[in-house]
């Protein structure tokens, strides 16, 4: 098999393998299980969200109960220093009561509004934990669907880029180089036939002297319009 075979056959089989990942990547089931996932992650920064604010709420109902239990020692404290026998210290026993019984209905009211946010977000937290597993279930349903009906062009891809594996190691290596340069360089086409005195792909008809000049060289050259690597006649 000659240079300028493995060149072309090299060529169309990495047009055929971008042709079929775009047809694979614009299959509905891709874009649908695509969109579906975006969807998940959304979820479970929901999720994520919904735990920060659950722990945020049992914290401050932490420290709420430190709160109450520090003003019951304080009481104690005081009870503890106090004369019975001493008028001023059961007034100022008696105000200390009064300051605690204050303290502990903030505590009990700010407790309650938190204990009722806390219980909202569990419920909320639970009804999302039980969505998510349903939607991944869902999505493992979808992905193996996509992946049973993308296995065809998935296969055919496979077998093309195995064959350019095959094909490009036994090209020399600046042939080789060159044929990736024109192919980056002009998306794909990177090889054309001198057909009479016209290139294939540019279509510009060669002049008598770039024609001398070709007939000098060995099987391939590089088109002096396009600068393709141009397959001559004969090859």
């Amino acid at each position: 098999m000659s240079v300028a075979t493995d060149l072309f056959e090299l060529q169309d089989l990495e047009l055929s393998c971008t042709r079929m990942r775009e047809e694979l990547a614009s299959m509905p089931q891709i874009a649908e299980l695509a969109k579906k996932r975006r969807a998940h992650q959304k979820l479970k920064a929901d999720a994520t969200k919904l735990f920060a604010a659950r722990k945020d709420e049992e914290t401050f109902i932490a420290d709420l109960d430190a709160e109450a239990q520090q003003a019951e020692e304080r009481l104690a404290a005081v009870r503890r220093n106090t004369d019975m026998s001493d008028y001023r210290d059961i007034q100022e026993l008696e105000l200390a009561m009064s300051d605690h019984a204050k303290k502990l209905d903030k505590v009990a009211f700010d407790r309650a509004a938190h204990e009722k946010k806390l219980a909202e977000l569990r419920e909320k937290e639970n009804y999302l934990a039980s969505y998510i597993k349903k939607f991944e279930d869902a999505l493992i349903a979808d992905a193996k669907a996509a992946r049973d009906a993308a296995e065809g062009l998935q296969n055919d891809i496979a077998e093309s880029e195995r064959r350019i594996e095959r094909i490009s190691a036994r090209l020399p290596q600046d042939v080789l180089q060159g044929y990736r340069a024109a192919s980056k360089r002009f998306g794909g086409l990177a090889v054309e036939r001198l057909e009479g005195s016209v290139p294939s792909i540019c279509r510009m008809a060669l002049q008598e002297s770039s024609m001398a000049e070709l007939r000098r060289a060995d099987g391939i050259a590089e088109c002096p319009y396009c600068h393709r690597m141009l397959v001559l006649d004969g090859e």
